[in-house]
């Protein structure tokens, strides 16, 4: 039982790694080479982020990015020509969905979560904003423009720091993704700042949840407050 998990999540890395050759080779086809990049990088990060989510903590979270993930390479299958690396990119994610949908897993992922780890909206916070990179590739298929780039950059970060518990990580996430956002989507078609603006609103309204802000100061929350001294009752010894 334990082989079928490691598989998946070597088919998981696998796929993305093709997918990243398929659009890295197709030139301008159906991305321009710098949106392609940041296309191919979101889709390796995450599927080493599930793939280690599988095997290590054995999230059902992680199954569910695998999900995500799989299902971003079958729209990407759908408007890449489907030669070369695409066809190998495409049997690796046919399996992948196998593998993930199937009964493998059932006894392999944990029933409940765990006790000590993070709620739902403290990994989408984290996990959304490493989806930054992705998203601007996606929402700007003709051309990445700096102030872009710079958007995607903060997720990294904001990512990165958040997952060490900063708590600067959480403010800049609550106050420097917004105007970051409005910047980066003014750059982009319609449809694409669209997009982004919607990340953008949904990562800060995350970032402004409880849930997402005990994961960065627990103890201000959990810590029992001092309790009252008791005056002595009258005749007790």
């Amino acid at each position: 039982m334990s082989r079928a998990p490691h598989a998946i999540a070597v088919l998981l890395v696998a796929g993305a790694s093709l997918w990243a050759l398929t659009v890295a080779t197709n030139v301008d086809e159906p991305l321009a080479t710098d949106s392609a990049v940041l296309v191919s990088i979101g889709m390796l990060i995450f599927a080493v982020i599930a793939a280690v989510g599988l095997l290590i903590p054995r999230g059902r979270w992680a199954r569910n990015l695998a999900r995500g993930l799989l299902g971003s390479e079958v729209l990407l299958a759908a408007v890449s020509p489907l030669r070369g690396w695409a066809i190998a990119a495409l049997i690796a994610t046919g399996l992948g969905i196998v593998g993930v949908q199937g009964k493998w897993l059932g006894g392999w992922l944990r029933r409940l979560p765990s006790a000590t780890g993070p709620g739902v909206r403290p990994i989408l916070f984290m996990i959304g904003s490493l989806a930054l990179v992705p998203v601007i590739g996606v929402a700007s298929p003709s051309g990445v423009v700096l102030r872009q780039g710079l958007l995607g950059a903060a997720g990294i970060v904001i990512a990165w720091g958040y997952a060490k518990a900063r708590p600067w990580a959480l403010w800049s996430g609550r106050v420097l993704l917004a105007p970051l956002t409005i910047i980066a989507a003014a750059a982009a078609p319609v449809g694409g700042a669209a997009l982004i603006v919607a990340v953008g609103i949904a990562l800060t309204w995350l970032a402004w949840t409880k849930e997402v802000r005990l994961a960065v100061t627990p103890l201000l929350d959990t810590l029992p407050g001092p309790r009252p001294i008791r005056p002595p009752r009258e005749g007790a010894e």
